[in-house]
Formats: structure tokens, C-alpha cells, sequence
């Protein structure tokens, strides 16, 4: 599986992508982003499968309520 990896390193401070991993788990992508983004001393490191993210291209083209045809 693919996952996105966030990371930020001062409290308070806005979550930016800092790369991908490939793992199996999701207890894996954890150990291989901790391993592969240990350049700076992070505040906050998370992981997100690719496949839970959610586009948000298109909002223009989306309903203005819910149960609208688009």
C-alpha cells in the first residue's frame, strides 16, 4: 500500500506532505516513515494511506447540498 506522509516541525504549525512510503500495514509505514524522514527532529509525523485521501479538484463541479445532481 501507498501512504502519504505529513509532518510539522513546530507545535501549532500547519501540517505539509513530506513524502511517500511503500509498506504492507499500517504499523510498517509508521517504522519506514519514522526511518526515512528522520532528517529533522519532528513535532508531529503521520502517515495517511493514499487510498483514504480524498480529492477535492472538482468542488466546483459539486452540488451545492447534499443529495443535488451534480
Amino acid at each position: 500500500m501507498k501512504y502519504e506522509v505529513f509532518a510539522r516541525i513546530n507545535a501549532g504549525d500547519e501540517l505539509i506532505n513530506v513524502g511517500n512510503v511503500d509498506a504492507e500495514n499500517d504499523r510498517l509505514a509508521k517504522v519506514y516513515a519514522y526511518r526515512t524522514f528522520d532528517e529533522e527532529d519532528w513535532d508531529r509525523l503521520v502517515v495517511v494511506r493514499r487510498e483514504h485521501m480524498v480529492e477535492a479538484t472538482n468542488v466546483g463541479n459539486m452540488p451545492d447540498t447534499p443529495g443535488d445532481a451534480a
